[in-house]
């Protein structure tokens, strides 16, 4: 285990190309659990990108290893988390944790989420899942991530609450989380190949797209005017996608991701985890 008395002297020897030191770091740093954000932070060390790239890519060993282990689903997979709201974000930080750097400091996902939640309660007058949207998405703090759409830190919550750029299933998944913390009513929809959020206003169930700024889409209209539209579709927009779907389709989005770059042990790695909600 690397210590704070350790690392300086580690970190000093990231350039050093002998084999037998690489070999060593990569040891050394395999046994930490795959983040020396908050060490590298309380020695005030400021490394260049090029050394943060590399720390970055030898502290990935252990994240994966703190992913694998304490990856736990209930019993029941997918089906289980239904309603489980602790469980859903805990495994959603576990995720945001591995595809973070393990360098650079940052809040946890649950202190994101608070502070988020935090800011929109102060911010909004009259609090509603409408007026949450508002300010979200039709302000423009959350837009959809158009030019790096298929990158991993899409699927990153953190990453996504950080930069306000996301994918439309990580911009969904922030609004129903934050508006689960202030008392509001926000569900998904598991829309074939572009998820949606779904609200209601005076009674009626409206679609959110978090992706294009907010747009709403009146449900009864998308039903009525689109005789094209599949059952697979249909059956998304009338049922609301529970907390066990939404993360099932978040693993898949982040196995394509990493098999579309080329990475294929995080793509299996994501594969894995998948199925384990099975």
């Amino acid at each position: 285990m690397v210590t704070e008395e350790q690392l300086p002297y580690l970190l000093k020897l990231l350039d050093d190309e002998e084999p037998a030191i690489q070999s060593a770091l990569q040891h050394e740093f395999a046994e930490t659990n795959g983040d020396l954000s908050h060490e590298i932070a309380a020695l005030a060390i400021d490394l260049p990108v090029r050394d943060r790239m590399k720390l970055s890519h030898l502290l990935l060993p252990g994240r994966r290893e703190t992913l694998e282990h304490e990856w736990q689903v209930p019993h029941g997979g997918a089906d289980a988390l239904a309603e489980d709201w602790d469980t859903f974000e805990s495994l959603l930080r576990l995720v945001s944790d591995f595809l973070h750097d393990g360098v650079t400091l940052r809040p946890s996902l649950p202190d994101m989420i608070d502070m988020l939640a935090m800011e929109a309660a102060d911010e909004i007058e009259n609090l509603s899942a409408n007026q949450l949207r508002l300010w979200m998405f039709e302000s423009g703090k959350f837009i959809g991530n158009r030019e790096n759409y298929y990158i991993p830190q899409n699927n990153d919550l953190c990453w996504v609450a950080d930069t306000g750029f996301g994918s439309p299933i990580s911009l969904a998944t922030l609004f129903i989380l934050v508006a689960h913390r202030l008392e509001l009513e926000v569900s998904g929809c598991n829309y074939p190949g572009h998820f949606l959020a779904r609200i209601h206003i005076d009674g009626k169930a409206l679609l959110v797209d978090c992706f294009h700024r907010g747009r709403l889409i009146p449900v009864h209209e998308l039903l009525s005017n689109n005789k094209n539209i599949s059952q697979t579709a249909k059956i998304a927009i009338l049922t609301e996608c529970h907390l066990g779907h939404i993360l099932s389709r978040i693993l898949r989005n982040l196995e394509h991701s990493f098999r579309k770059d080329k990475q294929m042990g995080e793509a299996l790695l994501f594969r894995k985890l998948h199925d384990s909600l099975q």
